[in-house]
């Protein structure tokens, strides 16, 4: 009963496609709202993996509505995932600022939470979860790079709000920017979103 138990088990991967509803997120020079470009990149995800049998991929919204951080939190915390990804499109000051970055809470800011918390354990489950979100980023990393090449601006350290008391790996993807006229026709079109999910797609499977 073990063994049929352990080959049931499913990997459960949220995918939460940023803004939504009345939240536009940033608007890229052709008005495209960034809710939108999430969200079909988003469920391009959703379809890459869902031949797999050992995997189960829910997203946040699949809709236009709107969705507070503190509505995602509580509904990731009912599912208890495996790992998130948080999609956003990024935005520059000006037109030339290109490529895609990451962001996780960092073991900085995530040491000054534990020191709120009681739990035995809690700064080695911690560190763990940012163990693999670091495990995971490369993988994306090194999948992106293919459709970004040289514009790779690596994993930065930074609060993400998704991630607050979450005790799972969380890890924000700004897949180009909206600003900058060329890689904003990129995300729009409907090749560069599959392409984009087929690299996501592989870093999430690498990942198990």
């Amino acid at each position: 009963m073990a063994l049929l138990h352990a080959q049931t088990v499913k990997h459960v991967v949220v995918i939460d496609p940023a803004h939504g509803g009345e939240d536009a997120g940033v608007i890229s020079v052709d008005k495209t709202p960034e809710k939108d470009l999430t969200l079909a990149i988003a469920r391009e995800l959703k379809k890459e993996l869902a031949g797999n049998a050992d995997m189960e991929v829910i997203l946040t919204r699949d809709s236009d509505k709107t969705m507070t951080v503190a509505e995602r939190q509580k509904y990731i915390k009912k599912i208890r995932p495996a790992l998130v990804l948080t999609l956003h499109i990024n935005a520059g000051f000006g037109k030339t600022s290109s490529g895609f970055e990451m962001y996780y809470p960092g073991f900085q800011e995530k040491n000054e939470a534990l020191k709120k918390k009681t739990k035995k354990g809690d700064a080695g489950n911690e560190n763990k979860y940012l163990n693999d979100t670091v495990r995971l980023s490369r993988l994306v990393q090194k999948n992106l790079d293919v459709l970004f090449p040289r514009k790779g601006r690596g994993l930065r350290e930074a609060h993400v709000p998704l991630a607050d008391n979450l005790e799972l790996p969380v890890l924000a993807v700004e897949l180009g920017f909206a600003t900058n006229p060329e890689e904003n026709k990129k995300l729009a079109s409907g090749k560069t979103q599959k392409d984009i999910a087929r690299a996501l797609a592989k870093s999430i499977k690498s990942f198990f």
